[in-house]
């Protein structure tokens, strides 16, 4: 792939895990008071119930606790971008991190780190197949398509990459989704330990995905 077509990272997530979170303290008021969100950040979507709670925020900001696991999703944007901060971690993941300082005492298990990275791709579906398949795929009419993943050691944890095709408007696109997943159980410092280190682990995504789709970063 030329310098025209490079990597795109569109969003970010952490997941983490637990024997058992508390779904009915996550609501607006309670990030707030918390320090865990700034206090001008607008509220769109608020759900507060025992099994399901769900905040969204303006800024794309997601968050939703289950009985077993906490969502936290937003832009690829980091505090930087958003608000003159230095700090070069996506506001998603200081989010996270402030939520796990705040609630020490939860059993906590495992953590995965993830982003989607795209880059775009003429007829992305054949692309695939012609540049992972098995020589005799390329001539089957039968087969349409396919979806390759990877598993990566990427030092204290495994990245593993989903590449997918995606038609639109303007032309394809090949999509990696990729997860650094954190086996456990993993104290609450392990973890926030982990998610600071994203910048050197989103290079390292990057990277991966640079050299598996042929592309530049972006």
């Amino acid at each position: 792939m030329s310098e025209e077509t490079p990597l795109e990272l569109h969003s970010v997530n952490v997941v983490v895990t637990a024997e058992f979170h508390n779904p009915s303290i996550l609501n607006p008021d309670f990030l707030r008071s918390c320090g865990i969100v700034p206090g001008d950040w607008t509220p769109t979507e608020t759900l507060t119930t025992p099994p399901l709670s769900v905040v969204e925020y303006d800024n794309g900001l997601h968050l939703t606790v289950d009985q077993t696991r906490l969502t936290v999703t937003g832009p690829a944007v980091t505090d930087s971008e958003a608000s003159g901060n230095a700090n070069p971690i996506p506001f998603a993941f200081q989010v996270a991190r402030a939520y796990l300082a705040k609630l020490p005492y939860v059993p906590y298990r495992y953590l995965g780190l993830n982003c989607r990275v795209s880059a775009r791709k003429a007829e992305p579906g054949r692309w695939l197949l012609e540049h992972f398949g098995a020589p005799w795929l390329r001539d089957e009419a039968n087969v349409q398509g396919m979806r390759p993943k990877f598993s990566l050691l990427a030092d204290g944890a495994v990245c593993n990459i989903s590449l997918s095709d995606v038609e639109e408007e303007k032309g394809g696109r090949v999509v990696a989704d990729c997860n650094l997943h954190h086996a456990g159980p993993l104290a609450v410092e392990a973890m926030r330990a982990a998610i600071e280190r994203w910048p050197d682990r989103q290079a390292f995504v990057l990277l991966s995905v640079n050299k598996l789709l042929g592309g530049s970063q972006k």
